[in-house]
């Protein structure tokens, strides 16, 4: 029966956004013909490992500590062993809410954003999958403040490679940019592109960035006022399209994006609403997003979602009501059909799934 592994990454202590509960990395096996999600294991520690990463051979998982800057936040790494995580070693984080992690695609370096903070590090990784002391690291400096709650300093809040693996796109929250460096995948450095970041709109608080799969176009999310950017991409230069909300009209929920993510046909994008309980469906054409409606995600604040590499499955993570759901994705139409398969989580944050 035809399978794919999805790690999830949890919440397991207190923050200031959520009560915590969960006991590390969990490993489930989806069913590829149901959308069933069974139980394979559970990796205890690292403290809150929110964010996850896995290298192109499938050898290592990489995850992100999501403590605060006077609470040793750290990176770590861990090799799979069959359905089970097997504990490699950590490294400091740099800085504090370690909160988006990616494996380079040489499977020699992983980079990781750090919130709280706004810096943004690079580690080698070692021949047996350890991380090596950092080889760059990278802070951010200023911030847009205009919402003073959030934007008070700056918030790298994802890393994103590009697909020739020459450049790495990091959008900051509390800057309202998107930056862009070069990456020398020989010795893991970081400088500034020229240009060295897009501007987002003010108050707009851009979160996750993805390309198409053409690599011809791009789309930024932003968490504050609930958008998308749609971008034109060529040679390292973003040209923004349009941009268009993720909410519907007349609601009175709560602009709270969280994810976004692209089918591998290139046809429809989907973005999470932590306030409106939602995915919010898209098509994608020429350029140009067409708002197609939305689906109740079952659960309170969808955190992450995760498209499965054939694009048959989206999964989401509700992060408060510690439930895992898996939707069938209508190829023609975009849509978002339940599968009736639920999996209690406790607290997911980052929905990682692998081809087996």
């Amino acid at each position: 029966m035809a399978s794919q592994t999805i790690y999830i990454g949890t919440y397991t202590e207190k923050l200031p956004f959520v009560d915590g509960k969960a006991k590390g990395i969990y490993v489930y096996n989806l069913d590829m013909d149901s959308g069933e999600l069974t139980y394979l294991s559970n990796t205890t520690g690292p403290r809150n490992p929110s964010y996850l990463a896995i290298d192109a051979n499938k050898k290592n998982i990489y995850a992100d500590q999501e403590t605060v800057v006077d609470d040793s936040p750290t990176v770590h790494a861990y090799a799979i062993n069959g359905q089970t995580l097997q504990v490699l070693n950590k490294q400091p984080a740099h800085g504090g809410l370690p909160c988006h992690i990616v494996v380079d695609q040489t499977g020699q370096w992983v980079l990781s954003a750090n919130y709280e903070t706004g810096s943004v590090v690079v580690y080698p990784i070692q021949e047996n999958g350890a991380l090596g002391e950092a080889s760059t690291v990278i802070q951010h400096e200023g911030s847009t403040n205009i919402n003073p709650d959030r934007q008070e300093g700056p918030h790298a809040h994802a890393v994103v490679l590009s697909a020739d693996n020459r450049l790495l796109f990091v959008p900051d929250l509390g800057q309202d940019k998107i930056r862009t460096y070069v990456f020398d995948p020989e010795q893991g450095t970081l400088t500034p592109h020229d240009p060295p970041f897009v501007k987002t709109h003010p108050g707009s608080g851009p979160r996750h960035f993805v390309f198409h799969p053409s690599n011809q176009y791009a789309f930024s999310l932003s968490e504050l006022d609930a958008t998308i950017i749609a971008y034109a991409y060529r040679d390292g230069m973003l040209n923004p399209l349009q941009t268009i909300s993720t909410l519907p009209e007349n609601t009175d929920a709560e602009p709270s994006c969280a994810e976004i993510g692209v089918t591998p046909d290139g046809r429809f994008v989907y973005a999470s609403n932590r306030g409106h309980n939602s995915i919010a469906r898209f098509s994608f054409d020429n350029g140009t997003l067409t708002a197609l409606g939305h689906t109740d995600t079952q659960g309170k604040t969808p955190r992450d979602f995760a498209i499965d590499p054939t694009g048959t499955f989206l999964i989401v993570g509700n992060q408060d009501t510690s439930t895992v759901v898996t939707f069938r994705i209508n190829k023609e139409t975009g849509d978002l059909e339940p599968t009736g398969n639920v999996a209690e989580v406790p607290n997911p944050v980052c929905i990682l799934p692998v081809q087996n």
